[in-house]
């Protein structure tokens, strides 16, 4: 690699600690900008693989995009495991692959785990949250490769591929938005308690739903169990009218030039706006050099900012839709789950 672990230990530890700590701040976080965008490389790489073997076997994908992660995220995640050292993060470059249903995941899951990927080998065991979803609902299918490559700046870089269905990838992506209302880190199970335990209930839901395992928590609760807690949760807090009024109150930039290529996006939380600012494909430089500038320039509290690629607004919007602030299909789940539990008479 470009970079030694132990040079991306340290430059984690200095971004971690801030700048006012005298660390070599300033420096650390132009080899970590750097570090991060080198795995735009593997991970094309790791798309353009997967997509052909699923092709291949005739596996239709509903979508699928690819990102880096955010800087903010990163320090969340250092922060959240601090054993760990930037240089253990898997997920720098991850890619996702969503299916319309259950078979479709599998069948996808089952054709990847028995393939060897030209250029990758398997970093570890691969992760199954839908067979065994975890305490906080989070369900998906997680695989962590190592590149192979004879540029040594690539060889070695870790890369993570998740496999989910569309309900599942709805559940995940409502949490992201509700993240912005609760002004707390959902993802990792802190904050708002009450959020905490409508999403499991809503993840249980909707693994019952596909015939799959629930957590541990709900395994031995009835239909009519379900529907009176979460209609108790929403009637107490209003979920579902939180998300409803966030969505309403989007207001997105669209470029109607947009296709193939990169989009920096920014969120301004007190705004409900959302603004995009689109790349071509061989202006990738160009975009990582920007998306560093505005992440640097923006206030983490209210705001916001993401690199991802994928092939248009549509695509960007169904496969990214907690960065519009969406939850739409989210929302529409649960209300066909509220008409089904009324008509039964459970609530």
């Amino acid at each position: 690699m470009k970079y030694s672990r132990n040079k991306i230990n340290i430059s984690g530890k200095a971004i971690l600690a801030g700048p006012e700590t005298g660390f070599p701040y300033t420096d650390a976080n132009l080899v970590v900008d750097d570090w991060r965008r080198l795995h735009m490389v593997p991970l094309e790489a790791l798309v353009a693989e997967v997509t052909r073997i699923l092709a291949d076997a005739g596996v239709t994908t509903a979508f699928s995009s690819h990102r880096l992660k955010r800087m903010t995220s990163i320090v969340a995640k250092l922060r959240h495991n601090p054993g760990m050292g930037l240089g253990g993060l898997q997920d720098i470059g991850g890619a996702r692959f969503v299916f319309d249903d259950i078979p479709s995941l599998l069948k996808a899951q089952k054709i990847i785990a028995d393939t060897q990927l030209p250029g990758f080998e398997l970093d570890r065991a691969p992760y199954d949250y839908v067979a065994q979803p975890k305490e906080s609902g989070y369900r998906s299918i997680h695989f962590a490769y190592k590149y192979v490559s004879d540029n040594a700046d690539y060889d070695g870089l870790r890369v993570e591929l998740q496999l989910r269905t569309r309900l599942q990838h709805d559940w995940a992506m409502a949490v992201e938005t509700a993240e912005l209302i609760s002004k707390s880190s959902l993802k990792a199970s802190l904050g708002d308690r009450n959020w905490l335990d409508f999403f499991k209930l809503c993840s249980a839901v909707f693994a019952r739903k596909e015939s799959m395992p629930v957590a541990e928590a709900f395994k031995d609760y009835t239909e009519k169990d379900y529907c009176v807690q979460y209609a108790l949760l929403d009637r107490q807090n209003k979920f579902l009218d939180q998300l409803k009024a966030l969505v309403s109150a989007v207001k997105i930039t669209e470029e109607q030039t947009l296709r193939e290529g990169y989009a920096v996006i920014l969120i301004q939380f007190e705004e409900k706006r959302v603004q995009l600012r689109h790349f071509a494909t061989e202006k990738l430089e160009e975009a990582t050099k920007y998306y560093s500038e505005v992440e640097k320039s923006v206030d983490d509290d209210n705001a916001a900012v993401v690199l991802v690629s994928v092939s248009d607004m549509q695509e960007l919007q169904e496969a990214y839709p907690s960065y519009f602030l969406n939850a739409g299909e989210f929302i529409q789940s649960l209300q066909d789950f509220t008409s089904a539990c009324k008509a039964k008479k459970y609530i």
